[in-house]
């Protein structure tokens, strides 16, 4: 799990880099603070994902724990959305296109915004930043 988020750290770097090095540092000085705050929103939604699905057990509604995915409360809140970004996604692309963005939707919610989380959170951390003084 580390070598691939070392990986995938990496690659990000190499892919995003040159970009914002051609805009210049201000675009890489707004973007590690708005990565913090992105995963900061990400981590409160997953928190709320989780209480939401947790409720009713807590209070002996039901008997036990069942998450919800991500697509299910898509569907409840916005279903025109919905099916309108699976049917722009299969007409206009491949038909696998959609398995493939749909795919992580259907994991619970909780854990599709924690992971969103801290994905974002790693990568706007601090850097470590090294000095070197040669004599």
């Amino acid at each position: 799990m580390a070598s691939l988020m070392r990986f995938l750290a990496n690659l990000l770097r190499v892919l995003t880099l040159p970009l914002l090095r051609a805009v210049g540092g201000v675009a890489w000085t707004l973007a590690i603070p708005a990565m913090r705050a992105l995963a900061g929103v990400f981590l409160i939604v997953a928190a709320v994902a989780l209480a939401s699905d947790a409720g009713p057990v807590s209070t002996g509604a039901q008997t036990s724990f069942q998450p919800t995915a991500v697509v299910a409360h898509w569907q409840q809140i916005a279903p025109a959305s919905l099916e309108g970004t699976r049917d722009f996604l299969t007409k206009r692309t491949k038909p696998w296109v959609w398995d493939a963005f749909s795919a992580p939707l259907r994991l619970p919610a909780f854990v599709f915004f924690g992971g969103l989380g801290l994905v974002f959170g790693y990568f706007g951390r601090r850097r470590r930043r090294v000095e070197i003084f040669v004599n």
